[in-house]
């Protein structure tokens, strides 16, 4: 045994700490309370950093196809995709790279060790209840990736008392069906689960190929609670989704053609919480899969990581919380695409500490982290950020931070790999204002991110047409966020800007896939049983990679319309139209997007408990 691992089992054993996990506690006199941007339950209006919350009203008035899609068109937030249902799809948070934001499920991270982000084209929208989304640096208590941000996807099990079916189908033969369901055990004890299908044609994923390839998706989780007494909580989630993704590429003779993959993706927690008096105790013992299996070339990607992840709490005063935490993981990583292969074990231990002060008006967060990597050595980060309450109405925030995006197995060992690569850094500022009237509301964010050692994949002997990922770029990301909502009698309205400069400075050039300008625009009428709702999107020009240089993507509008009707207490009726203008666009150079699309869903709650 190694003397990483012998020091991870010494972290299991001697530290009853925990992280941020699924648990949302209900609102208190001060609104809406958020866990993942500070890992304790914190009310949104004394938050010193911006954070998106989409509940699961909106997710079920979304009729989303995965959770890519429901983050689309989001303040600061661009999803690329490379073809279509179950294919890739690439998150730019703020200008960054698709691997700078750190994605967890229930507080338990799940970006690959393999290759790139997420995979969130594979996490339906019926299994969560609710997405918290804190923008710009959270290395400080989150560790690797956390350049861009956080997502933190809460699962729908065990958050409904009854059961509740849905189904829907649409255009490309898309049908989707779902079951999900709480019931008490007793006073102290609960048991809840979601299952959900879902299976597409698609349509052909690359320009030029006429073929559709299709996609299915099964996932299920699982979740117990237990609250034995006021002090003591135990808790068990699981959740699991596999299936098959149809895509175009090469063979075992490198015939170029119709493929296809399985993929798993799986989440296992156990925790238990502990508060005693001023004090929290809470641990999480976690496990993440990311597995990737192709069928004709044998190609494989797996990733399996097990944490143990902790927090002590301790409120000094009033206004004042200190968290000190631990956060040790084993990550193995195995995989053989394109004749290149590689095995490697990879062991990392992250401690932190946090304090949040409010004085008055004024409320202030330090944070500090060093990460002890196995591979590159130790790593510290940090957050600065200061919050002011102006009246009643107004509130200002400052902030900087430092980040860092460690690169994965691939980027090391795998095709074009550099084993000599380091880390990417950053470094963030950020100023807020928030306006709050009777009605509507309005946040303004200005940032700078500056980001060195930025690894591209490189062609390093163009003879040849060798690549190879490589350090040494820099970029700079300067950008100015807007969002306003208002709500009046049967009128919402609610819409978003993003003006950003995602800039590489070392060659002067545009970073690739990522627009200057986008902006989205959402207006809804409720009027009784019956809601109808309008939502129109501007993404501006990208430049994308066109070998052997860059291609200019021109800027599109989407217009999308729905509606819902609730026919009685227990059933729904939606209806969705996307594209409603069947508009042609490109997200990434060669590859189509969907056309116009009709969706239709219902929802019906079988039983109440």
């Amino acid at each position: 045994m190694s003397s990483r691992s012998t020091a991870f089992i010494a972290v299991v054993s001697l530290f009853p700490f925990a992280a941020a996990t699924a648990a949302t506690p209900p609102a208190d006199e001060l609104g809406e309370i958020i866990i993942t941007a500070t890992r304790n339950e914190t009310p949104l209006q004394r938050l010193t950093m911006p954070v998106l919350v989409i509940d699961r009203a909106e997710i079920e008035q979304s009729q989303a196809q995965d959770v890519a899609d429901l983050l689309d068109h989001r303040a600061g937030i661009e999803i690329a995709r490379t073809g279509g249902p179950g294919q890739p799809a690439s998150i730019f948070m703020r200008g960054t790279e698709s691997n700078h934001t750190a994605v967890l499920i229930d507080g338990v991270r799940i970006n690959p060790g393999t290759i790139g982000g997420a995979a969130l084209q594979n996490v339906l929208p019926e299994s969560i209840e609710r997405i918290e989304v804190v923008k710009g640096a959270r290395s400080a208590l989150y560790g690797t990736d956390a350049i861009g941000g956080v997502i933190n996807l809460i699962t729908r099990a065990g958050s409904a008392r009854g059961l509740t079916a849905s189904a829907s189908a649409g255009r490309y033969d898309t049908q989707q069906y779902a079951l999900d369901g709480g019931v008490p055990l007793g006073e102290t004890a609960g048991l809840g689960g979601n299952i959900a299908f879902r299976r597409t044609d698609g349509f052909a994923p690359q320009t030029g190929f006429g073929e559709p390839r299709g996609y299915d998706n099964l996932s299920a989780n699982l979740q117990a609670r237990w609250q034995p007494s006021d002090e003591l909580g135990l808790r068990a989630v699981a959740w699991r989704t596999t299936g098959n993704s149809e895509y175009l590429g090469y063979d075992p003779f490198f015939n170029f053609g119709p493929i296809d993959q399985d993929y798993r993706n799986a989440v296992y927690v156990a925790g238990v919480d502990y508060k005693p008096g001023d004090l929290r105790l809470r641990l999480d013992l976690s496990q993440a899969e990311d597995f990737i299996d192709q069928n004709q070339s044998g190609d494989f990607a797996h990733t399996r990581r097990r944490t143990a992840d902790g927090q002590f709490g301790w409120r000094l005063t009033e206004g004042q919380q200190l968290s000190l935490g631990i956060v040790a993981s084993q990550e193995h990583t195995e995989a053989d695409s394109f004749g290149t292969s590689f095995d490697v074990d990879t062991d990392v231990v992250m401690a932190y500490a946090q304090d949040q002060l409010q004085l008055g008006a004024n409320e202030l967060l330090l944070a500090v982290s060093r990460v002890d990597h196995e591979t590159f050595g130790t790593h510290d980060s940090w957050n600065a950020e200061y919050g002011r309450a102006l009246g009643h109405s107004w509130h200002v925030t400052a902030a900087a931070g430092t980040a860092f995006h460690a690169p994965d197995s691939t980027d090391r060992f795998g095709y074009g790999g550099n084993p000599e690569l380091q880390p990417e850094r950053s470094r963030q500022y950020e100023l807020g204002l928030r306006w709050n009237g009777r009605d509507q509301q309005l946040q303004l964010q200005a940032f700078e991110n500056r980001i060195d050692n930025l690894i591209l994949f490189a062609l390093v002997d163009p003879v040849n047409f060798i690549y190879r990922s490589e350090n040494g770029e820099r970029a700079r990301i300067r950008g100015l966020e807007a969002s306003y909502q208002w709500q009046r009698g049967p009128w919402q309205l609610a819409g978003n800007a993003t003006l950003q400069e995602p800039l590489n400075r070392s060659t002067g050039e545009p970073l690739l896939r990522r627009a200057r300008r986008h902006y989205d625009l959402r207006l809804q009428h409720s009027a009784g049983a019956l809601a109808l709702a309008g939502e129109l999107s501007y993404s501006g020009a990208r430049y994308d990679s066109s070998f052997p240089s860059t291609i200019r993507l021109p800027g599109y509008a989407l217009l999308n319309a729905s509606a819902s009707w609730q026919i009685s207490r227990r059933w729904k009726l939606q209806l969705k139209i996307d594209n409603a203008l069947d508009r042609e666009y490109t997200l990434v150079n060669g590859y189509n997007t969907p056309r116009r699309s009709v969706t239709i869903a219902t929802r019906y709650q079988l039983q109440e408990f």
